[in-house]
C-alpha cells in the first residue's frame, strides 16, 4: 500500500477516492478525472507528499486549460492571502455579506478588563456575532484549542462588559471562530461544548469555509493564473480580494497591471470560468 505524506509529517495510505472528490468539486469533467488518476497513479511511490500530488494534478489541469484550475487551486489560493491576517478578515466579512449579515471589521470594542478589536462583527436577525479569523499561510497547520481558548475568553470579557455597564453597545450573542485550516479534535471538541460556531477547511460538513466560497462563487483573486505574483499584491494592497471585484476596477487601478489587451481578455475569461459567471 503507497504511503502518502501530509503536510502535517503524519503518513497516511493514498486515497483514489480523495482525489476524485477534490477533482469533482472543483467541477473537473469526468474525462480529464480519468486522465489524472492515469497520469497520478503513474508517478506516486511510497512517501510522497501531498504536495508532490498536488503538483502534478495542478500542472495536468494548466496543460489541459482546465476551467477548474483555479477552483481547485482554492486552499493554496487562500494561503496566499498573506502574510498578513487583514485580506483574509476582509475575505471572512465578504462571505458573510453575501450570506445576509450586516457585517463591520476591524472594531474595538471594550471588555470589562481590557479593550479588544474585534476582527468582524456580524449581525442578522436581531443577533450579533463576534467573529474571530484565524489566518494560516503554511500547509500543515491546524487551529488548535488554545486558539479556541483565545476566542472564548475575549467573547467573556465583553459580555461581562455588557452585563454589568448599564448602556453598553455591543452585546454579543455567539462567539465564531473562522480559520482557513483544519480545526484540531480537541478544538472542535471545545468549541461545541462552549457552543462556539467553528468553521474552517473541512469544517463543518456543511458549510465549511470551502462550502461557503463555492456556493457564493466569491473566490479570491490568488486563485488566478492569469496574474503575477506582483499584480496579486497591487490589488491586494488596494483593497481588492474577490476574482470577480476585479471585472469592475476603476479604469487606473486595471492599468496599473499593465496588461495587453491579449492578458486582459485572458484574465476575464478566467475570472469568468472560476466564479461560474455566465455573462
Amino acid at each position: 500500500m503507497i504511503q502518502v505524506r501530509k503536510a502535517s509529517g503524519d503518513l497516511e495510505p493514498f486515497s483514489e477516492s480523495k482525489v476524485v472528490r477534490s477533482l469533482e468539486r472543483a467541477g473537473v469533467d469526468k474525462a480529464l478525472i480519468d486522465k489524472v488518476l492515469v497520469h497520478v497513479k503513474k508517478e506516486i511511490y511510497d512517501g510522497i507528499t501531498t504536495q508532490r500530488i498536488y503538483s502534478h494534478i495542478f500542472e495536468i489541469l494548466k496543460r489541459e486549460k482546465s476551467p477548474s484550475l483555479g477552483r481547485y487551486n482554492l486552499k493554496k489560493a487562500i494561503m496566499e492571502l498573506g502574510p498578513t491576517g487583514y485580506p483574509f478578515e476582509k475575505f471572512v466579512g465578504t462571505l458573510l455579506k453575501y450570506n445576509g449579515y450586516q457585517v463591520e471589521t476591524g472594531i474595538n470594542v471594550f471588555g470589562r478588563c481590557v479593550t479588544h478589536e474585534i476582527d468582524v462583527i456580524a449581525q442578522k436577525d436581531n443577533q450579533h456575532f463576534m467573529v474571530e479569523c484565524k489566518f494560516h499561510n503554511q500547509p500543515g497547520t491546524r487551529s488548535d484549542v488554545k486558539v479556541a481558548l483565545y476566542v472564548k475568553a475575549r467573547f467573556d470579557d465583553v459580555e461581562a462588559a455588557w452585563k454589568e455597564k448599564a448602556g453598553h453597545q455591543t452585546k454579543f450573542h455567539q462567539a465564531w471562530l473562522v480559520t482557513n485550516t483544519k480545526l484540531t479534535s480537541d478544538a472542535i471538541q471545545y468549541g461545541e461544548c462552549v457552543e462556539m460556531k467553528l468553521i474552517g477547511w473541512s469544517y463543518p460538513a456543511s458549510g465549511s469555509l470551502q462550502d461557503l466560497i463555492e456556493d457564493s462563487g466569491l473566490h479570491p483573486l490568488t486563485c488566478l493564473t492569469s496574474l503575477s505574483g506582483s499584480q496579486k499584491e497591487t490589488l491586494l494592497s488596494s483593497d481588492v480580494v474577490l476574482c470577480r471585484d476585479i471585472l469592475t476596477l476603476e479604469p487606473a487601478l486595471l492599468s496599473s497591471l499593465a496588461l495587453s489587451d491579449e492578458q486582459r481578455n485572458k484574465l476575464f475569461e478566467e475570472i469568468k470560468a472560476v466564479c461560474r459567471l455566465t455573462a
